[in-house]
């Protein structure tokens, strides 16, 4: 166009030139002409977008768009969608390229997907991998679609509205191991690390095949030689006993921890939601009737407890979207409520982290107040970071020398914070976020045995 423009101006001036500008005029007209006839509206495009209706925490999913040309076959077609600040692009697969294809650097959208549409009755699959960094309802928004004609004189583009959601939610990866291991009592491979058995616990259950890990002390020698296989004894367990979880939703879990791979974005929220519902799968199938209360100054969720297999759903679906708040957390409030909702002696496991020295004392009367109506194991949340730093984890250097000496003084502070807590009659847990399934398990069997 800038040539012809350029010629159009040479022709003002040379008369002679005038035939030859035309005649281009006219070849270019007609070229735009065809380039309109064949050019269809990405309106006319049948687009179809098949999306799972829920992914973990920061899992990867697929986002796949089945497109159908119709009268656009053998155009070139551009693809842009609309989603959520908190998803990730990870990578995509397009037709005529082997494999997966890495996002576009520097660009958060990932670049556009563009492909060469197929013949007419063909379809064309367009991919891309997503992962979430933030639990709740998301939705992926409008599609914008840019047809280039066969010349690429022309584009037409339009936008196709559409909001489909996903859920995004804890991961609980390992549920099932978890599950598996734990009606095997194959606690040191969940993180337990020292379980002692209550004397009481001596009632012969049943006998069953052994499983690789079983304690060897529950072999039964007259069962195995009878049988010809090894065979453990299994003892019965107290049923039906009470656990609610109490889950801190304030500023203090709002701190990222950098756990690692698939979670350096995670929250302790994020974490101390995983563990919390890993340790109510695990109590669920012991048989205890399992609740769950979700607070900051006051309180989020709440669900009674109840036993059975619908419980674990109804746990996931009131937690799953929870974020921590700006709010300071009243634990003394939260345990109130609990005694208000529910009159009977329950265990009661605090997911949450040690107040400021100025709130410390009242997060102390809270739970000797609790601990005066019910078991309670309050689980504190360190911060990875910090306890990183006071190891000396960071190479030696001036910067990192003041940041350990700091990170030393509130480690101590902290060590003194836990003293104190523990005298309220509470069992205190001083875990990592990502680290809080075995403790809290550990504790869980403790109490209840």
């Amino acid at each position: 166009m800038a040539v012809l423009s350029a010629l159009s101006l040479a022709a003002i001036l040379a008369p002679e030139l005038r035939p030859a500008v035309l005649a281009l005029d006219l070849g270019l007209a007609g070229a735009l002409a065809f380039e309109v006839s064949w050019t269809p509206s990405p309106k006319s495009i049948a687009l179809e977008r098949l999306l799972p209706a829920r992914a973990g925490l920061g899992a990867e999913f697929q986002r796949v768009l089945r497109v159908r040309p119709g009268r656009a076959a053998g155009l070139e077609l551009e693809v842009r969608e609309e989603f959520p600040a908190s998803f990730e692009v990870r990578a995509r697969s397009l037709p005529g390229e082997p494999g997966s294809a890495a996002p576009a650097s520097g660009d958060p959208t990932g670049g556009p997907d563009r492909v060469r549409l197929a013949g007419e009755g063909s379809e064309v699959v367009i991919e891309r991998t997503y992962r979430g960094s933030r639990r709740g309802v998301h939705a992926l928004g409008d599609v914008r679609l840019r047809l280039r004609s066969p010349l690429g004189l022309l584009e037409r583009q339009s936008r196709l509205a559409g909001g489909q959601e996903i859920r995004i939610e804890p991961l609980l990866a390992g549920l099932r191991r978890t599950l598996r291991l734990a009606a095997s009592e194959r606690w040191h491979d969940l993180g337990v690390r020292s379980l002692r058995r209550r004397g009481g616990m001596t009632e012969f259950e049943s006998l069953r095949d052994y499983v690789r890990g079983d304690d060897l002390r529950m072999i039964d020698w007259k069962a195995f030689a009878r049988r010809g296989k090894p065979t453990v004894r299994e003892f019965q367990v107290e049923r039906g006993q009470e656990l609610i979880l109490l889950v801190d939703c304030g500023r203090r879990m709002a701190a990222t921890t950098a756990a690692g791979e698939g979670t350096a974005d995670w929250t302790k929220l994020d974490h101390a939601l995983d563990a919390a519902l890993q340790l109510a799968a695990v109590a669920l199938q012991e048989g205890d009737r399992v609740g769950a209360l979700a607070f900051d100054s006051e309180v989020r969720a709440w669900v009674a407890p109840r036993r059975g297999r619908r419980v674990l759903a109804r746990l996931h679906e009131a937690l799953f979207a929870l974020e921590s708040s700006e709010r300071e957390s009243n634990l003394a409030r939260a345990l109130l409520e609990v005694g208000a909702r529910h009159r009977r002696r329950a265990l009661l496991v605090v997911l949450s982290d040690i107040a400021d020295p100025l709130s410390l004392e009242r997060q102390r009367r809270a739970l000797a107040h609790g601990a005066r109506a019910h078991r309670v194991v309050f689980a504190a949340l360190d911060d990875p970071a910090l306890r990183r730093a006071a190891d000396g984890a960071e190479a030696p250097s001036p910067e990192s020398s003041a940041a350990r000496a700091a990170a030393l003084d509130l480690s101590l502070e902290r060590r003194a914070s836990l003293r104190r807590l523990s005298g309220a009659g509470a069992r205190v847990l001083d875990t990592l976020p990502a680290e809080a399934a075995g403790p809290l398990l550990a504790a869980w069997l403790a109490e209840r045995r």
